[in-house]
């Protein structure tokens, strides 16, 4: 964790690393906070062998599975700017950063990516190997590259 970085965890987290899920090839998971992150996760949530790199802050509601292999991060990582790209001091720093928000019920497909300034919504499940780029509404099921909303779920 980094300086002054926060990680609040809810009461049933199950977080996987290696050969738990077949799915994940025996990868190891990570979670890692730059300084000053925020990281919440809420009650009942299950993360198999992904890895999250949070720059900002990630909220994940309560009894949300995030699938094998898939990639948090709410950073581009480095400066989109050739220039501060070639010097460590001004790389990092000025590389862009939104938050992840994550709702409730949501289910996350095997080795999808989520990336900055992306909330999904309440119930909503992205299909496996999506890259989500773009918000999506509570209540769908939405997948691909970008991903898209394919369907909307109706609850009886």
């Amino acid at each position: 964790m980094g300086r002054n970085s926060h990680a609040t965890i809810g009461n049933n987290f199950a977080f996987s690393s290696g050969n738990y899920n077949p799915l994940s090839r025996n990868i190891k998971g990570a979670i890692e906070l730059e300084a000053n992150a925020r990281i919440s996760i809420g009650d009942n949530v299950g993360i198999s062998s992904s890895c999250l790199w949070i720059f900002d802050h990630l909220a994940i509601g309560d009894n949300t599975k995030i699938g094998a292999d898939c990639i948090l991060l709410d950073s581009d990582a480095h400066s989109l700017d050739y220039i501060s790209r070639r010097n460590g001091a001004t790389d990092r720093p000025n590389a862009k950063k939104a938050g992840i928000t994550i709702g409730n019920d949501v289910l996350i497909g095997t080795r999808s990516i989520i990336l900055k300034g992306v909330e999904i919504g309440d119930r909503t499940i992205i299909g496996s190997g999506s890259v989500v780029t773009k918000s999506i509404p509570a209540d769908c099921i939405a997948a691909g590259n970008p991903c898209k909303v394919i369907k909307y779920i109706t609850h009886e």
